[in-house]
C-alpha cells in the first residue's frame, strides 16, 4: 500500500484501559434548567427524564425558547467565553470552514431542508443529551470490533480480506428480533444478547431508544438493509495529532477523501472539546459517499462524529448515523459505528485501524458494478485507508525540496513547484467532485442516439462566481465500461503521454512528450507532468497538466489543457487558483475485489470529459441532435480507441512470446554447438 504497510496483525497488541468516554464536563450556565443538578450525569439525565412531547426528535414541534440553543451560523466568528456560546468555541476549529472542491459548509445559506429541520431538533437539551449518550456507546462498540477476533470477524476465501459475522454481531449490539430467536433457537439460548464481552454494559441511552414507544415508531425498519462491515490496518506517515486534526476539520476531510465524500457539511457542535485539542468533540454532520462514476448512486448520511483520547498514545473518532431523528420510513444506508483508532508509533508514524460498518440497500446498482459493491470492497475500509495513505504522501511530496526541475529548459522555482501542485490538486478533486452520482450532479442519459444507453451528459454554467473555471456554459459527458484489461496494464497506457495519440483524437499525429513532471508517490507513474503536444501544420502548441495516481483500490489519470500564458505564470510564483481550467480523464477501478499485490483480470473504466457550449444553445440538460450526436461520437471513439490499442499490444506480447518459444530448439542447439566447439579449440561450430 503506497504511504503505508499493511500490518497483518488487525488488533492493538495492548488492552485499551477504561476511560470515561464523555467530553469534559462545561461550565455552569447561570440560567439553564437542564444542567441544575451537576452530580446528575448527563446520560442518566436523559433517561430519566424521558421523552418530552415538546422536544427531542420531533422536528416539527416548537423549540422551547428558554432552552438554551447553539448558535450554529457563528462557526466562523472567533471563540467565545461564555457558556451561551459554547457551541462556537471549538478552538482547534476556530479557523473556519469554507467552500473547498467537494462541497464543504458550514451554516450555508443554501442548505437543504433536511439540514435546516436537524438543526432545530438537536439544539434541544433532550436531544443533545441523547445524542452524546449514543456517541459513547458508539466509542465502546469502536474499540469492541476493532479489537475482536474469531468468531466476530472471519476470513475470505483469499485469506486476507475480513468479513464481520452479521449473527455475532446482531447478538452483541442489536436488540433480540423475534425472528432472530425463530431462525437460531439454539445460539440465541446458549447466549446473551445485547452486552459485548469484556466490556461494561450500554449506556441506558441504548435501552432508552429500544424501549421509547414515542421513539420506536420513528425508527424505520432496517431488515432490509444488508449488513456491509470491513476491517483494515496500515502503518501512515503521519502523527496521531495531524491525523485527528484530518478527520475533524471537514475542509481536510473532504480533502483528502474527495474519492469517497461529496458535499461534507458540519451542521452543528454539540460539544467543542477540550482547549486546543479535539478531545472530547462531538459534532454533527452530513455527506454523501460516493464511487467515481455516474452510474452507481452515492450514499447520503447524517452522523454525529465523536472524538475522544483514550490513552496518552491513542485516539479514537468514531461517526454514527442519526436518521432515526427524522420521520422517515425507508433509507438505503445507515452508518452504524464506523472510525478508527490511531495509535502514535515512537517514529513518529501512526497505525491507524480503520472498521467501516453499516447497513446497505443494494437495489438500483448498475450491473457492471455490483460485485464490486455488493462484496464490499467499494466502499470498504480498504479504500479509506488507502486515501489517508494516499493523502500522506501527497503532504510528503509536496515538503520535498525542489531538485532542479526545468520547463522550456528554464528552471522552476520552489515557490513555482508548490503552486504545480496545488492546482493539480484542485484539479483532481474537481474532477472527483463531478464525476459522481450525487445530488449536486443532475446527470441525464444520453438517448439522442442509438449507443447512448449507458451515457450520461450534464450542463452547468458559471456565471462569475466560481473562481478558476471558464465562465459560461459547460457540457460534461461520462460513461462507465467493463474491459478484458488488467488495470495495472489500463493505468500505465493511459498515464503515459507519448502514447497519448492512440486515443486522443485532438493528439493524433502530432509529437507529444513530458516537458516536466513531479513525483508524488512511491510508483513512479504516480506523478504530477506537463505533457506539451507540439504544434501541427494547422494547429498550435497545447500544454495539458496531468495529475496520476495508482492503487489497487483504484487509479486515476485526470488532465485540462492550461494556456501557455496562465501556466508561465504559475510557475514564476503567480496565483493558481486564478487558472482556469476544466478537468477530464479516467478513474479505473477493479472489476472484482482484490488481494495485495494482485491484480484484476477485468477493469472498470469510467470516461468522463469537459468542453465548452460555444453555441450557448445547450439548457437543462436538453442537447440538440447534433451536439449529441458530436458528444456520442467523441465518448465512443475514445473508448474504442483505447479496447483496439490494448487488444493489439496483447496480440503482440502474445505473438513474441510464441515466437521466442518455437526458437527455443534452435537457440538451444546453437549453444550446444558452440559449446562443443570451443572444446574442440576452433572458433567456429
Amino acid at each position: 500500500m503506497a504511504g503505508g504497510e499493511v500490518n497483518n496483525d488487525k488488533a492493538p497488541k495492548r488492552e485499551i484501559k477504561e476511560l470515561s468516554l464523555l467530553p469534559p464536563a462545561d461550565p455552569e450556565p447561570e440560567n439553564d434548567n437542564a444542567w441544575a443538578d451537576p452530580p446528575l450525569d448527563p446520560v442518566e439525565q436523559s433517561v430519566q427524564s424521558g421523552p418530552n412531547p415538546g422536544e427531542g426528535m420531533n422536528l416539527g414541534l416548537q423549540v422551547d425558547p428558554d432552552v438554551k440553543t447553539i448558535d450554529f451560523f457563528q462557526i466562523n466568528a472567533q471563540a467565545q467565553q461564555s457558556a451561551e456560546s459554547f457551541g462556537a468555541q471549538h478552538s482547534p476549529q476556530a479557523s473556519g470552514v469554507s467552500d473547498c472542491a467537494s462541497g464543504s459548509g458550514v451554516g450555508r445559506g443554501g442548505a437543504g431542508a433536511t439540514d435546516l429541520l436537524l438543526r432545530v431538533s438537536i439544539n434541544t437539551e433532550n436531544s443533545r443529551q441523547l445524542i452524546l449518550g449514543r456517541s459513547v456507546d458508539a466509542m465502546e462498540e469502536l474499540m469492541t470490533v476493532a479489537q475482536m477476533g474469531e468468531p466476530f470477524w472471519h476470513l475470505q476465501d483469499d485469506g486476507v480480506t475480513e468479513r464481520l459475522r452479521d449473527f455475532e454481531y446482531r447478538r452483541v449490539f442489536q436488540k433480540l428480533d423475534p425472528a432472530m430467536r425463530d431462525l437460531f433457537p439454539e445460539e440465541v439460548a446458549d447466549n446473551e444478547w445485547g452486552r459485548p464481552p469484556n466490556r461494561p454494559n450500554p449506556s441506558k441511552t441504548n435501552e432508552f431508544l429500544n424501549s421509547s414507544p414515542e421513539h420506536a415508531q420513528r425508527v424505520p425498519a432496517i431488515a432490509r438493509l444488508k449488513t456491509e462491515a470491513s476491517r483494515e490496518t496500515a502503518v501512515i506517515n503521519m502523527d496521531q495529532f495531524r491525523l485527528v486534526a484530518m478527520l475533524m476539520d471537514v475542509d481536510q476531510w473532504s480533502t483528502a477523501f474527495s474519492s469517497i465524500v461529496s458535499k461534507p457539511t458540519v451542521i452543528g457542535i454539540l460539544y467543542p472539546g477540550t482547549l486546543g485539542t479535539y478531545d472530547g468533540t462531538l459534532q454533527v454532520m452530513s455527506a454523501e459517499f460516493h464511487l467515481p462514476t455516474a452510474l452507481v448512486p452515492s450514499r447520503p448520511v447524517y452522523f454525529a462524529r465523536y472524538c475522544k483520547q483514550l490513552d496518552w498514545d491513542l485516539w479514537g473518532v468514531v461517526d454514527f448515523s442519526l436518521e432515526s431523528m427524522f420521520h422517515c420510513t425507508y433509507f438505503k444506508y445507515q452508518r452504524r459505528p464506523s472510525g478508527c483508532l490511531i495509535q502514535q508509533l515512537p517514529n513518529g508514524f501512526s497505525k491507524v485501524t480503520w472498521l467501516e460498518n453499516g447497513g446497505v440497500d443494494y437495489t438500483s446498482i448498475h450491473g457492471i458494478y455490483r460485485p464490486i459493491v455488493c462484496s464490499g470492497f467499494a466502499f470498504g475500509a480498504k479504500r479509506w485507508i488507502a486515501a489517508i495513505a494516499r493523502q500522506a504522501e501527497w503532504l510528503q511530496a509536496q515538503m520535498v525540496p525542489n531538485r532542479n526541475a526545468t520547463f522550456n529548459n528554464v528552471a522552476i522555482s520552489q515557490s513555482g513547484r508548490e503552486n504545480l501542485l496545488k492546482l493539480a490538486e484542485r484539479m483532481m478533486r474537481t474532477y472527483l467532485k463531478e464525476v459522481n452520482w450525487s445530488t449536486s450532479n443532475k446527470w441525464s442519459p444520453l438517448l439522442a442516439t442509438s449507443a447512448g444507453q449507458d451515457m450520461r451528459v450534464t450542463t452547468r454554467t458559471n456565471r462569475g462566481g466560481e473562481i478558476g473555471r471558464p465562465y459560461g456554459s459547460s457540457i460534461a459527458f461520462t460513461t462507465s465500461v467493463r474491459l478484458p484489461f488488467p488495470v495495472k496494464k489500463l493505468f500505465n497506457f493511459l498515464s503515459d503521454g507519448t502514447l497519448r495519440d492512440k486515443w486522443d483524437a485532438l493528439a493524433q499525429e502530432r509529437v507529444i512528450r513530458e516537458a516536466t513532471c513531479i513525483c508524488t508517490g512511491a510508483d513512479p507513474a504516480t506523478r504530477v507532468s506537463i505533457m506539451q503536444v507540439e504544434p501541427g501544420p494547422n494547429s498550435s502548441s497545447v500544454l495539458y497538466l496531468q495529475n496520476s495516481y495508482s492503487h489497487p483500490t483504484g487509479s486515476y489519470i485526470v488532465y485540462a489543457p492550461v494556456d501557455l500564458g496562465a501556466m508561465a505564470s504559475l510557475l514564476n510564483g503567480g496565483n493558481p487558483d486564478s487558472v482556469v481550467m476544466l478537468p477530464s480523464g479516467f478513474a479505473i477501478l477493479p472489476e472484482k475485489p482484490t488481494v495485495p499485490g494482485g491484480d484484476s483480470r477485468r477493469s472498470l473504466l469510467t470516461v468522463a470529459f469537459h468542453i465548452m457550449d460555444v453555441s450557448a444553445r445547450v439548457q437543462s440538460n436538453i442537447l440538440p441532435r447534433h451536439v449529441a450526436d458530436g458528444v456520442q461520437k467523441i465518448i465512443s471513439g475514445t473508448v474504442d480507441s483505447i479496447r483496439a490499442t490494448l487488444r493489439a499490444s496483447i496480440e503482440a506480447e502474445i505473438l513474441r512470446a510464441r515466437r521466442v518459444w518455437n526458437l527455443r530448439p534452435n537457440i538451444l542447439s546453437v549453444i550446444l554447438e558452440d559449446e562443443k566447439a570451443r572444446k574442440l579449440g576452433r572458433k567456429d561450430p
